[in-house]
């Protein structure tokens, strides 16, 4: 029986899966997901509550863990002692991001592109506030003293950064496709960083 069950809840999670990428959490139909898996609609809110937690749970582990991997690199780019090192950790945490995004590709474009409606909406606010503040600190602690360090391009600064991992999705690009565009934008941000507040990597 258990195995029964677990079997209808992963036919049911495919099914809503597929609803999501197609329709989007707002115009999802749960009629329509429990047609295609042959589940209830009672019983996916005995499952899952409702469509909210039916989504939360496709999305949920992925967006913890990507979030605690971003979260781990960026405190051991702030923990560095000097700019080579958290180059290097920033180095290893845009590689790291980006290896787990494009093993979970799906739930990605559910949580980037999908998710209008649910809690994860604000998930990319929330990577991007993570990564503006550790910028903040950075900015600070490697100038070279003649520059000016201005907030608001900080902030501007760090949307794009995750903006690029959006366009990346939403555009179908492959991971290698990907690992050789955040690399030209790795090398494009260094000269940039040097220019706006004279570090030198």
């Amino acid at each position: 029986m258990r195995k029964e069950s677990e079997g209808v809840t992963e036919n049911l999670l495919a099914s809503a899966r597929k609803e999501f990428l197609q329709y989007g959490f707002h115009d999802a139909s749960l009629r329509r997901i429990s047609a295609d898996s042959g589940v209830s609609t009672n019983s996916i809110y005995t499952r899952f509550g409702d469509k909210s937690g039916l989504f939360t749970a496709i999305v949920k582990e992925a967006a913890d863990e990507l979030m605690a991997i971003y979260s781990d690199s960026i405190k051991k780019a702030g923990e560095a002692a000097d700019i080579s090192r958290a180059e290097d950790a920033g180095d290893e945490g845009t590689d790291l991001v980006l290896e787990y995004i494009y093993g979970h590709l799906e739930e990605f474009k559910l949580i980037f592109c999908c998710s209008e409606g649910t809690e994860y909406e604000t998930y990319f606010d929330r990577l991007a506030a993570k990564e503006e503040h550790y910028y903040k600190q950075f900015a600070k602690q490697f100038s070279d003293g003649g520059h000016p360090v201005d907030d608001f391009f900080i902030h501007v600064y760090c949307r794009n950064g995750w903006q690029y991992v959006y366009e990346l999705i939403t555009h179908d690009k492959s991971y290698e496709e990907a690992k050789e565009f955040m690399a030209n934008v790795r090398a494009f941000n260094y000269a940039g960083w040097q220019a706006v507040i004279g570090m030198k990597f």
